[in-house]
């Protein structure tokens, strides 16, 4: 199996961190996350990109989807401050070869917080070599 399921999201993490001190990153979904900004990461998909299976059944590559939500509960500009995570997100999620594949508000049950939610697909070699075909 093809996995860089920890260096992903640590790249990702050290992204967001480096641009947003303070930030709470988790590694799988928290819908009830106790401190803001808050952002979670997590593969929701890993299987065998099948064009490249060889001659042997080797797994030589792997189409990979990653979902991440973003909260904010600021008193003022939650939406905002979101979006501006969501873009530091975006554009580290990009930057190592992923495309975006969408980004939608997303209603909680807590008025007091502000979530978005997106998708992000590639295709990673064995060797970690990621493309977004």
């Amino acid at each position: 199996m093809v996995d860089f399921e920890d260096e992903i999201i640590g790249a990702v993490a050290s992204a967001l961190r480096a641009q947003f001190p303070g930030i709470t990153v988790f590694d799988e979904t928290n819908l009830s996350p106790e401190t803001f900004p808050c952002v979670c990461i997590e593969e929701i998909d890993n299987y065998t990109y099948k064009r490249t299976i060889d001659t042997g059944s080797n797994e030589n590559h792997a189409r990979l989807a990653y979902e991440v939500n973003v909260f904010s509960n600021r008193t003022r500009d939650k939406h905002g401050e979101c979006r501006r995570i969501f873009a530091a997100v975006s554009d580290a999620f990009t930057g190592l070869g992923f495309t975006r594949n969408s980004m939608n508000p997303m209603n909680i049950n807590q008025s007091t917080a502000r979530r978005l939610v997106g998708r992000f697909t590639a295709v990673i070699s064995k060797t970690g070599r990621i493309s977004r075909r």
